[in-house]
């Protein structure tokens, strides 16, 4: 297979098949990228959850002319991305940047944005302006639950990441 043809695709695998259809797909001799992403804060014994960044979605070289059919076949495999019933390349500097993001071993270490007991500044919505202390980080939803003085009371409240900065100390 001369790498001159061959571009880079998204496929689409079967529901949590992405690491079946890579293996499948490697045994046909096409090559593929999978990033995974290893955060900290939703795992048990303090062992980091891996899992796919992209959750149904690996990339694939190849040419598609002679290894179209062959992907789409592949066990594991749903489908290939594709607009108007063709697959589109993907630009090759997505892929480079996501490459250098993953390192060696194709794993994005996630670390997370706020820690426990880390003070914070709501700044914006209704809260916006009121500081607390981050308690803990809430079920991978982007989501953390702070420790705010509200009404002369000590309260827990859940709010989005981005509603949220970092108060120097």
């Amino acid at each position: 297979m001369s790498t001159i043809e061959s571009e880079w695709f998204v496929v689409r695998s079967k529901p949590r098949r992405e690491e079946y259809a890579q293996r499948q797909l490697i045994r046909r001799g096409v090559e593929t990228f999978l990033p995974r992403i290893a955060e900290r804060g939703k795992a048990r014994r303090g062992e980091p959850v891996v899992s796919p960044l992209f959750p149904g979605y690996l990339f694939a070289r190849l040419d598609l002319e002679t290894q179209y059919t062959s992907v789409i076949w592949t066990p594991g495999v749903h489908s290939m991305v594709s607009f108007g019933g063709t697959p589109v390349p993907l630009e090759t500097e997505v892929l480079d940047f996501l490459r250098r993001r993953c390192g060696s071993h194709g794993l994005i270490v996630a670390t997370p944005r706020f820690e426990p007991g880390q003070e914070v500044r709501v700044v914006d919505g209704p809260l916006a302006g009121l500081h607390g202390i981050v308690q803990e980080r809430v079920s991978g939803r982007a989501r953390v639950r702070v420790l705010m003085e509200l009404l002369r009371r000590r309260t827990q409240v859940t709010l989005p990441l981005d509603l949220l900065e970092s108060v120097a100390s």
